[in-house]
């Protein structure tokens, strides 16, 4: 596994913040033949959500503009973990976390939606890291730190986390982008 850069982390900020028929239009590849651009026989007016064991343990309702930018994130499954939060001003709660980042961590879904993502520090968090990601979010910019977080079982591990702000229709910042690579994995 390579290291995700900001470059390649704005990207699928920016492909997934896209609405869904421009979504389609420039990750055909990954959708399923229902949803895919040249297969479709007419407009879908909302994206789908994934299949249930994808979301397992969501509960409760999510706004239209949310429902797309988990269906979005699912279909890249880019091999990574992924986070989606809520805005700063609400704690930053866990929205949504792909299957890998679940492995990665041990946590199920149910477990995480709605937790701020500093459930995984521990002891030995390097506070200069969560520094500059509290700093990141509170003035709406990206980042990329080294840290040391814990598995659901109490288990260190080392990751690249990368927060990449994802803005709404009006500019505003709605959700946090979060991807997390194991560095003791490789």
């Amino acid at each position: 596994m390579t290291d995700i850069d900001m470059s390649l982390a704005g990207t699928i900020a920016d492909v997934i913040s896209t609405d869904p028929d421009e979504f389609r239009t420039r990750v055909p590849e990954r959708l399923p033949n229902r949803y895919h651009p040249d297969r479709l026989d007419g407009p879908i007016d909302a994206a789908p959500l994934p299949p249930a064991s994808a979301l397992e343990g969501m509960g409760g309702a999510l706004e239209d503009r949310e429902r797309t930018l988990v269906w979005e994130l699912w279909t890249l499954n880019p091999g990574v973990g992924m986070t989606i939060t809520r805005p700063a001003y609400q704690d930053t709660p866990i929205l949504y976390v792909n299957q890998r980042f679940r492995e990665i961590t041990g946590y199920s879904m149910a477990e995480l939606r709605g937790q701020n993502p500093r459930v995984l520090q521990g002891p030995d968090t390097d506070s200069a890291a969560i520094a500059a990601l509290r700093e990141a979010v509170s003035i709406w910019e990206g980042v990329t730190v080294t840290l040391r977080n814990y598995r659901r079982d109490g288990t260190p591990f080392e990751n690249q986390v990368t927060l990449v702000p994802i803005a709404d229709e009006t500019g505003t910042i709605g959700n946090w982008l979060g991807i997390q690579v194991p560095t003791t994995d490789r």
